[in-house]
């Protein structure tokens, strides 16, 4: 083979285990870009209570007026994130809770809402995905 050719062969496969590496490195992540989107999560607050209460107002929002919120079928506390409970635009990242006992406690104060990872990453762990709300947790008044 001239010495032209063997050097033509070279380049050729430089460039082929090049591009290869390229390939391999892009699917394993190395340039990935998360696509530009945020997770909101529009799903009901639950109120969680050591000691059951025997009424329950709640609101999101600063200076908000709580308003009831009944017991769902399971005997849970939900607070949906809609009017009157709601009124836009507030960042849910709270819950002023208005509660009271049969004992005659009440307990009225502004909680903090944190959230979990539902587990599902639809574009891959390294770019997040959806979350929802833990319970909050309500200390006896």
């Amino acid at each position: 083979m001239k010495p032209r050719g063997a050097l033509l062969l070279a380049v050729t496969a430089g460039a082929a285990v090049l591009g290869c590496a390229l390939v391999v490195g892009s699917m394993a992540g190395a340039d990935r870009a998360c696509p530009a989107m945020g997770w909101a999560f529009v799903g009901d607050v639950e109120l969680s209570f050591s000691t059951p209460p025997e009424s329950v107002s709640a609101c999101f929002g600063e200076g908000c007026t709580p308003e009831q919120v009944m017991k769902n079928a399971e005997g849970k506390w939900l607070v949906p994130q809609s009017p009157p409970y709601l009124t836009p635009p507030v960042s849910v990242t709270s819950i002023y809770v208005d509660a009271s006992s049969t004992s005659g406690n009440r307990l009225t104060s502004a909680l903090p809402i944190e959230t979990e990872s539902t587990g599902e990453y639809p574009f891959g762990r390294e770019c997040g995905g959806p979350f929802r709300f833990k319970p909050v947790q309500v200390a006896p008044g």
